[in-house]
């Protein structure tokens, strides 16, 4: 009976040593680009459609670009993604792929405003 005991007491313990470690999950993200200029002379606009891949650890609440440059984490859990880096702020929408059977949503935008040059 001791040995049973002691076996199942090994059981138990390779049992938790080897659950599954949640490891990175990779987002690909077709996007499109539409940058809008407002000057003096004119307005124009232009786009073009990017793909945009992030790695996601939600055990250590870290979003990454491909090429592993980190972005500034706000909120990382089941439903959204919020983070920035160099000015340009990332929403990921996960809920909306889970309701729509589908990829969630990314958005993203940034803005910049350069004042007037004015010569006397």
């Amino acid at each position: 009976m001791k040995g049973m005991s002691e076996c199942a007491v090994l059981t138990i313990a390779l049992a938790v040593v080897a659950q599954p470690v949640i490891a990175r999950t990779y987002l690909n993200c077709s996007t499109k680009k539409v940058v809008i200029i407002s000057a003096p002379t004119g307005n124009t606009s232009s786009s073009r459609v990017e793909d945009l891949g992030f790695w996601v650890d939600d055990a250590a609440k870290l979003l990454t670009f491909v090429d592993n440059a980190a972005l500034t984490v706000s909120r990382l859990d089941r439903a959204w993604i919020s983070a920035d880096r160099d000015g340009i702020f990332y929403e990921f929408d996960r809920q909306a792929g889970i309701l729509n059977r589908q990829a969630g949503i990314l958005t993203y935008a940034a803005s910049t405003t350069k004042g007037a040059v004015t010569t006397k």
